[in-house]
């Protein structure tokens, strides 16, 4: 079990008063820990509350709500709405402590590859932040540069976070599929590949090579030669950002209708080639991570944050988008729970009706009419309501179709949906019918078909030595017969104990009987027959206290709670 640091303590003493103060006390008792302060904002909403506790607790818990809030998997949709709504924009490092991790990354002074760098951030986040400068060859780039300690004080709070969902497990239940632990585990996963720049920087070469000949859509051009781990390089693009064109930050222009339609049907058709034929996708697709350039190009940035899926996993997008726009709820429904993975009977009837009560509230509204929510997020939540468990790129792809959903209704909010992504559906249906698709399924069948039927004269000899050799045993399974088997144990224990009990009893009464002296003029028969009563009593009373509370007593859990006490405070001790 994960244990806390000595050095960590100040910052766990941290973490349990903003969540006491929170709202939050009873979670710092259940993990173990001691309650400090007082709450003072209790009546506000849960979901609130949460932010508020992400938020005050800095950027590695900005970091996890921002993680969370791409996962309907996870989380209800009121957090999801509050955790949407966390900034990391922080105060700047200094330039001098940038200057020292950019030449240690660099293996040299900054003048040896920058002819001006300026000190002044472009932007500032809770993990890294941009700075405008120019190559000696004239090139004007951006450089993205990791704030200083922010990966040793990360590791820290992870840390913190395993051992305290070490701590809480089994006595906090979570309403979704994920345990505490699950969700700290895919929580390193997504922070250890956004502290890693180059798996950015090739997340970006993978986009920009999608999209080479595209002639409206592109990305900033990625100098390799001059990245590292902590630091990257990047042309610096001629444009404007669409969260800027939308009105926000008081930008003075803005998008009008006609270019509000062009842009958007940009973003589908970029969104449809990244799903559909490159497998590939932007996964924080938000009007901050995309520009209108001066040339009316669309360029996405920031690649910290994408998605693959294999053929696999697009013939289900596929099958569930044209579903969706031709309302077929059962083609929808049986997708979803082929795709997924369940660990008890769905109730698929009911299933089915939530699906097309889905559809009826999208088909016919506009953007404007519906709620925050898009589609396939809601179908990620149902799916998790009724125990389907999908593959987090599901989740990840619904969360960025929610993103370019919002865009939507910022940008064409008068506009039926359906009917604007109806063609991309035909489309769909038309490549999925084409004769090359049909052809291409059908070798692939026949392979598959072919390695099986190879594969059969083998395991029909491998059948026939298992027999010879009795290595094959039929057996059935009960479900009720561990609880039949637990009654009948416990049934046997106490008969047992009454047994013994009474016989205990019956004798010491019999040497009761006989109260004669013995030598020194000590009864000592008597005595022990009266011990022996004394030890009958006991053993009927433990067989009363057993049946009235054996169900409530779980002796395997309190051991592992000890030893888990102990081994924290042992490990602490140590360190």
């Amino acid at each position: 079990m994960p244990h806390i640091n000595v050095r960590d303590l100040s910052r766990v003493r941290t973490i349990t008063a903003v969540l006491v103060r929170h709202g939050f006390s009873q979670l710092v008792r259940l993990a173990g820990l001691e309650v400090e302060g007082e709450p003072v904002d209790v009546k506000l909403p849960l979901a609130r509350r949460l932010r508020m506790v992400l938020s005050d607790l800095g950027p590695t818990f900005v970091k996890l709500g921002q993680v969370l809030s791409v996962r309907p998997d996870i989380v209800p949709p009121d957090v999801i709405a509050e955790l949407s709504l966390l900034q990391d924009q922080v105060t700047p490092a200094s330039f001098a402590a940038v200057t020292t991790i950019l030449e240690e990354e660099l293996g040299g002074a900054l003048s040896e590859r920058f002819s001006h760098f300026e000190e002044i951030p472009l932007a500032s986040a809770s993990i890294a932040q941009v700075h405008r400068a120019t190559l000696l060859d004239g090139r004007t780039v951006a450089v993205k540069v990791q704030r200083p300690g922010i990966e040793l004080a990360i590791r820290s709070d992870l840390h913190i976070l395993y051992s305290m969902a070490s701590l809480l497990a089994g006595r906090l239940e979570l309403p979704g599929l994920y345990s505490l632990e699950d969700i700290v585990a895919e929580f390193d996963t997504a922070l250890s590949t956004e502290l890693d720049f180059l798996q950015e920087a090739r997340a970006a070469l993978r986009f920009a090579e999608s999209f080479a000949e595209h002639p409206d859509i592109t990305s900033p051009e990625i100098y390799l030669e001059y990245s590292s781990r902590r630091m990257l390089v990047m042309a610096l693009l001629d444009g404007e950002s669409l969260s800027a064109l939308l009105g926000r930050g008081g930008a003075e222009r803005r998008l009008s209708e006609a270019e509000s339609k062009v842009v958007m049907h940009r973003v589908m058709e970029a969104t449809w080639q990244q799903v559909f034929e490159h497998g590939f996708f932007h996964g924080d697709p938000h009007p901050g991570n995309m520009m209108q350039l001066s040339d009316g190009r669309l360029a996405f940035l920031d690649f910290g944050l994408t998605g693959r899926i294999s053929r696999e996993m697009q013939d289900v997008v596929m099958t569930i988008f044209t579903g969706l726009v031709f309302q077929d709820a059962n083609t929808v429904a049986m997708t979803l729970f082929r795709a997924g993975a369940t660990e008890s009977a769905v109730d698929l009837k009911g299933f089915r009706s939530e699906i097309q009560r889905l559809m009826t509230k999208y088909h016919g509204a506009s953007l404007r009419d519906l709620g925050a929510q898009s589609t396939l997020t809601e179908l990620v939540g149902i799916a998790a309501r009724y125990r389907i468990r999908l593959v987090p790129e599901y989740a990840v792809l619904a969360r960025a179709v929610s993103l370019i959903d919002g865009l939507a209704r910022e940008l064409i909010p008068d506009v039926d949906i359906v009917e604007e992504v109806r063609p991309y559906a035909m489309r769909l249906m038309g490549q999925r019918l084409s004769p090359e698709r049909i052809s291409g399924d059908a070798v692939r069948g026949l392979q598959q078909a072919q390695i099986a039927l190879q594969d059969v004269p083998l395991q029909f000899n491998q059948l026939l030595l298992d027999l010879e050799r009795g290595n094959i045993r039929l057996s059935t399974v009960d479900p009720e017969a561990a609880e039949l088997r637990r009654a009948i144990h416990w049934a046997g224990l106490r008969l047992a104990v009454a047994l013994c009990a009474a016989s205990v009893v019956l004798s010491g009464a019999i040497l009761i009987s006989v109260w004669a002296p013995a030598p020194f003029g000590i009864p000592l028969m008597a005595l022990v027959g009266i011990g022996m009563l004394l030890g009958g009593g006991f053993l009927f009373s433990a067989l009363i206290m057993h049946i009235l509370v054996a169900e409530r007593i779980h002796p395997r859990e309190w051991r592992r709670r000890a030893l888990g006490l102990l081994r924290f405070f042992t490990s602490s001790h140590r360190e």
